[in-house]
């Protein structure tokens, strides 16, 4: 595996709040990504794979938005879109942007990790893409 000394910081939602976006077009596009990311990682890593890395993911930004962590089923379960939604809509929108942009970068860190930069980059490239303002 690739020995790296990078991590991913997605600031694109809130940045999205920065330009005037409603709360329900983020919160939208925040599940349409995770959406994407799911349906490709899924094929890789199994759904219970995919379900214990988001988990992990939701404990660590929990830490610094614990709302969050409502979410948190320990990887046992499958991950509800429709209730992170929801959860989102329900907070502060520069808040929810900003745990949204910790959840996907600690999300993107832990597989980087797992499965190195490069093929992070190549599996996810068309879900991330659009995301960033600096390309990969």
């Amino acid at each position: 595996m690739e020995n790296q000394q990078i991590s991913w910081a997605i600031n694109c939602y809130s940045e999205d709040v920065k330009r005037g976006h409603d709360a329900t077009r983020i919160a939208d596009t925040i599940v349409a990504t995770w959406e994407g990311i799911d349906s490709i990682m899924r094929l890789i890593i199994g759904k219970g794979g995919f379900n214990a890395l988001f988990s992990q993911s939701i404990e660590v930004t929990g830490q610094s938005y614990p709302w969050l962590a409502t979410l948190s089923q320990g990887g046992q379960s499958d991950v509800d879109l429709k209730a992170l939604r929801v959860l989102l809509l329900n907070q502060d929108t520069i808040d929810f942007a900003a745990a949204s942009d910790a959840l996907l970068s600690s999300f993107l860190n832990k597989l980087m990790d797992l499965i190195g930069l490069s093929l992070t980059k190549r599996l996810l490239r068309p879900i991330i893409d659009p995301l960033l303002t600096v390309k990969l």
